[in-house]
């Protein structure tokens, strides 16, 4: 999946939370009208990398935040310290048009892997351990990265529920 960074004001505003009773993560915006200005008058859809999932504005293409199942069980220990953002907006282009309500899998359950510091709070999904050339905040607790180009990482840092 492609991906492009730009700075472009404020990431979204909201709280990033991990349910444990629930294997899942949540993010709560602080506000419905930036999310709507932000998503574009076409709604919303999810890129799926496993059952964790970016959503995207159809029209704008700019990711917005990050939720769904991702069980805790499955993540690994490890020591992760704080990317260095560049950039506050990230736009996502896949092969096809995206269409609201029909999301694009990048990565089926278990491809990416997911580590966790429990010192820092952060929890890192890729593909693999290599470094993100960039990494952009898209909204409180949630970084993208990127690596030649591509989607490439989740950062999270949610409140652990």
């Amino acid at each position: 999946m492609i991906v492009r960074f730009r700075d472009d004001g404020t990431p979204l505003g909201g709280v990033l939370r991990y349910v444990d009773s629930e294997y899942s993560f949540n993010f709560d915006v602080g506000s419905p009208v930036d999310l709507s200005r932000r998503a574009g008058e076409s709604g919303v859809t999810s890129i799926l990398i496993g059952t964790l999932q970016i959503e995207v504005g159809v029209a704008s293409k700019r990711a917005l935040y990050v939720w769904g199942l991702h069980p805790r069980s499955r993540w690994a220990p490890a020591e992760l310290a704080a990317p260095r953002v560049s950039a506050s907006a990230a736009f996502l282009d896949p092969d096809r048009p995206f269409a609201a309500g029909v999301s694009v899998a990048v990565a089926p359950v278990g491809a990416w892997s997911t580590r966790f510091d429990a010192g820092s709070g952060w929890i890192r999904v890729a593909p693999d351990a290599t470094a993100d050339d960039a990494v952009a905040q898209i909204a409180a607790g949630i970084l993208l990265g990127e690596r030649d180009g591509q989607l490439h990482s989740i950062w999270l840092q949610p409140i652990l529920e």
